[in-house]
C-alpha cells in the first residue's frame, strides 16, 4: 500500500512540474500507439471464506483459507494522441490463479443437538481470474528522440471471478457417530464487478521510430480487489505517426520551368 501511494504522488508531481518545463519539451508527434505487454503481479493476497450450510438439520461451521499469489499476466493497450502531448490510453488485462486449500469444519452430530465433530478434507481446486478494462487520460513527456514518458490517469474496471465452498457431504462413521469424514465438496462460483481510480507512468525507448520497448508500473489504492493493487509490466510498442503535409515543402506541376 505504501509502494501505491508513493506512486500516486509521483504522478502528481510529474504532472505539476508539465506546466513549467512545456516550453522545452520535445512535442508528441505520433497519432498514437499499439502494445503488447508481459506483466507481474508482484503482491499475493490472503483471507478466510466461512459458511455455515445445513447438515442435520443444523448449522455446520466451515473455514476455506485462500491464498491468491502473485503471478504474471497479458496486457494489451492502445494510446491515441488527442491534443498536443494530451491523449487517451484504453487497456485491458488478464489474471488468473488457481490453488488448492485445505478446509475444517464442524459437523453437526445426526442425533445430538450441540455435539458437533472435527474433519478437514482438501476443497479441490479453486480458481480466481480478474479482467481490467483500463480507460486512462495520458499527458506525454518526450525527453529525448528515444525516450519518452507517459503519466496515466483514470479509471479501471474490474471483473473479479471467484470459486468458494458451498457445502461437503459427510461419510459418517460408526455410531455412537463420534467421528465423520468429509466425503465430497460442492463449489460455487461467484463474480463481481468494481472501479478503482489508477495512476501509472508508461516509459517507451525507442529501437527504431516505429518499434520500441518499455516498462509500465501503475497502482489502484482505492480498490479492495484481490491482487490488483500494484502492476507492473514491460511492453514491445509499435509507433504509428501522423505528420502533417508541409504547403511550403510540397510543389505544383505548373511551378517547374518548361
Amino acid at each position: 500500500m505504501k509502494m501505491t501511494k508513493w506512486l500516486v504522488m509521483l504522478c502528481g508531481v510529474m504532472s505539476v512540474g508539465i506546466a513549467d518545463a512545456q516550453a522545452q519539451m520535445i512535442q508528441w508527434t505520433d497519432r498514437g500507439y499499439l502494445s503488447v505487454n508481459f506483466g507481474i503481479q508482484p503482491q499475493s493476497r490472503e483471507f478466510t471464506e466461512i459458511s455455515a450450510p445445513d447438515i442435520h438439520d443444523e448449522a455446520a461451521a466451515i473455514s476455506v483459507p485462500h491464498h491468491i499469489g502473485s503471478g504474471a499476466f497479458p496486457d494489451f493497450a492502445v494510446g491515441y494522441r488527442l491534443w498536443e502531448n494530451l491523449g487517451v490510453h484504453v487497456g485491458y488485462s488478464y489474471f488468473s490463479k488457481s490453488e488448492s486449500p485445505t478446509l475444517s469444519a464442524q459437523i453437526p452430530h445426526p442425533l445430538i443437538g450441540g455435539q458437533p465433530r472435527s474433519a478437514t478434507a482438501s476443497a479441490g481446486e479453486l480458481s480466481h481470474s480478474e479482467s481490467a478494462f483500463h480507460t486512462h487520460l495520458l499527458w506525454m513527456i518526450p525527453l529525448s528522440e528515444e525516450i519518452e514518458v507517459a503519466v496515466l490517469v483514470g479509471p479501471t474496471f474490474y471483473n473479479i471471478k471467484q470459486e468458494f465452498v458451498d457445502t461437503v457431504s459427510v461419510q459418517e462413521g460408526a455410531p455412537p457417530y463420534t467421528t465423520v469424514s468429509i466425503s465430497d465438496v460442492h463449489q460455487i462460483e461467484q463474480s463481481d464487478s468494481a472501479v478503482a481510480f489508477t495512476a501509472g507512468l508508461d516509459g517507451t525507448y525507442r529501437l527504431t521510430p516505429k518499434f520500441g520497448i518499455g516498462a509500465l508500473v501503475s497502482a489502484s489504492p482505492s480498490a479492495n480487489i484481490s491482487t490488483n493493487e500494484l502492476r507492473l509490466a514491460v511492453e514491445l510498442v509499435w509507433h504509428w505517426e501522423f505528420r502533417q503535409s508541409n504547403p511550403e515543402s510540397e510543389f505544383r506541376h505548373s511551378d517547374v520551368p518548361v
